[in-house]
């Protein structure tokens, strides 16, 4: 039907033109614009996800930014203690020279100062905008110090609940500080209340059977009348008195026994031969005899216990020798000072107390203890250990004799024995727990006593003065060895800190290019689609308008009619 009111064509042609004309003006914002998605309008979803990783992409690069002051930070640390490692080493080396006594202290002395300077120079310099990880400020001695952390960005990070933050990394400048205000710097002595000398353990592992050795200075010559008597101990020692054996040798038990006529004793060796005889007679052979290590020596000889006694003691003693005539005696050299004297021996270990020290409230004492091989025990020794061992209150052994009494209060019931000679204390077993001398006696090991803190520096490099004689050269070498220590351990912490930087700014710039690539492709313009489509929506725009000019002129047929 045609109507000259209602041009249903020309409705219809306009219809497509406006949908052309809006299609054609969005593609050619977006080929224009280069995004698919330029606002909120276009795609809610899309929009909002690309916001919010360009916002945080923008903040991963501020963060990578902050993790280059950082890296500059560790740099400069890491530089200026590989450089007091240097120093430290030429240090050292120094102090190995003083150690000839030909070389001139004086001078050496002028060249360690000189060092000093140059290292607390370095310190003072290693310097980042107005950071300084080498030097610190703390009022108090580093170890009375609880925190004392500079930090570094090292991210920025989005979690599962959406909710942002910065990531910090710490670096603990208690690790890392050559000098601070109030003490305990790499190169600064330690608290000296922390000194605790208790080194040096000795162990004595060898044991044997009681045995000792005699000269013979012969040869001797028994006539008859002649004689020699003595007592024979054996296995006497602290818990039981041994067996005694009254031993004679005169002319009849030397021709016996050598098989001779004229009581002539010529060398060791027939000396031998007749005391063997001589402890038969006298029923002493099952449980002594004579010791075969000097078989070849025609001048010693030796008496060794066989511990067959029922005795716990391994010993030999010779004792209310009596003779005729008086140069016997030391003819035999029975009266002889022995090279070898070996009574009732332990394993055992033994320290010295060198001086006084306080064990403090969070400092402890520790070593290990086993007897007749049981397993290996430790035992500590803390402050309230020695308050009860020693009935005090303020942590301090003054000699060895109170050492003895805390090491015996934290070891009760181990059997353990301990004996003190002036400064020396003797570690062994107890021999009411595991009796036995020699070869019955208990396997015995007992550690060194390990302070903790294990070592205390007790003077800062700059008091090094090996002209002083305030401390060793070896105890300046040891102390120093400490710092460069220490120093290394500084270095390791603060490279570390510089891998970490590294490989997370490494991974945050890939992940800012990541980021990029995201958001382009969920709101960036295909421009090859969107090219062919704008060319395409231009061609039906025209179509378009030709058909509503058709469609206008449509009503003009119909009036033609009526002209």
């Amino acid at each position: 039907m045609t109507s000259i009111l209602t041009n249903l064509s020309s409705m219809s042609a306009l219809q497509t033109m406006r949908s052309l004309t809006s299609s054609l003006q969005q593609t050619q914002d977006q080929v224009s614009s280069g995004l698919r998605v330029a606002r909120a309008s276009d795609d809610v979803t899309y929009w909002s996800i690309s916001t919010t990783m360009r916002s945080d992409n923008k903040a991963n690069a501020s963060a990578a930014d902050a993790m280059g002051v950082g890296q500059a930070k560790a740099d400069v640390a890491y530089e200026g203690t590989s450089s007091i490692i240097d120093i430290l080493s030429e240090f050292k080396a120094k102090l190995v020279t003083a150690k000839d006594p030909s070389m001139d202290a004086a001078k050496i002395q002028g060249e360690l100062s000189q060092l000093n300077r140059q290292a607390e120079q370095i310190v003072q310099s290693s310097t980042f905008n107005g950071v300084n990880w080498l030097k610190t400020d703390a009022a108090a001695h580093i170890r009375d110090v609880d925190v004392l952390d500079e930090t570094v960005v090292s991210a920025f990070i989005r979690n599962s609940s959406d909710s942002v933050g910065v990531k910090l990394a710490p670096i603990d400048l208690r690790t890392t500080s050559m000098l601070n205000t109030g003490g305990g710097g790499i190169l600064q002595k330690d608290t000296l209340d922390y000194y605790m000398p208790v080194g040096g353990m000795y162990s004595d592992t060898y044991r044997h059977e009681g045995h000792e050795d005699h000269l013979f200075i012969g040869p001797q010559t028994f006539a008859a009348g002649d004689f020699l008597t003595f007592d024979l101990v054996v296995d006497r020692s602290s818990v039981s008195a041994g067996d005694t054996f009254a031993i004679t040798i005169d002319k009849s038990v030397i021709d016996t026994a050598l098989g001779t006529t004229d009581g002539v004793i010529k060398n060791a060796s027939d000396i031998r031969k007749v005391f063997t005889q001589a402890f038969q007679d006298a029923g002493a052979s099952p449980y002594a005899d004579m010791y075969r290590s000097y078989l070849t020596d025609s001048r010693r000889y030796e008496i060794q216990s066989l511990e067959t006694t029922s005795h716990e003691g391994s010993s030999i003693y010779i004792e209310n020798i009596a003779t005729s005539p008086a140069s016997t005696e030391m003819q035999l050299g029975l009266t002889s000072s022995s090279l070898i004297n070996h009574d009732n021996m332990l394993e055992s270990t033994a320290m010295y107390f060198s001086a006084p020290f306080k064990v403090m409230l969070d400092a402890t004492i520790s070593f290990d203890l086993s007897i007749d091989n049981a397993p290996v025990t430790t035992y500590t020794i803390d402050r309230s250990a020695v308050d009860a061992a020693l009935g005090t209150s303020d942590g301090i052994i003054t000699s060895a004799d109170d050492l003895k009494a805390v090491i015996e209060h934290v070891a009760s019931g181990s059997g353990l024995d301990i004996s003190v000679s002036g400064n020396k204390l003797s570690f062994f077993p107890d021999q009411a727990d595991y009796p036995g001398y020699g070869n019955k006696a208990a396997d015995f090991y007992m550690s060194a006593l390990r302070p903790n803190p294990p070592f205390t520096l007790r003077f800062d490099l700059a008091e090094v003065d090996i002209t002083s004689g305030q401390f060793t050269v070896d105890e300046y070498l040891e102390g120093v060895e400490h710092m460069l220590s220490d120093a290394r351990d500084s270095a390791s912490t603060i490279g570390s800190l510089q891998q970490r930087l590294t490989r997370q700014l490494d991974f945050t710039q890939k992940m800012g290019d990541v980021m990029d690539q995201s958001v382009s492709r969920l709101v960036d313009t295909d421009m090859e689609e969107a090219s062919a489509r704008l060319s395409a929506l231009q061609t039906q725009q025209q179509l378009a308008v030709q058909s509503l000019q058709i469609a206008n002129t449509s009503s003009n047929t119909i009036l033609t009619l009526f002209s």
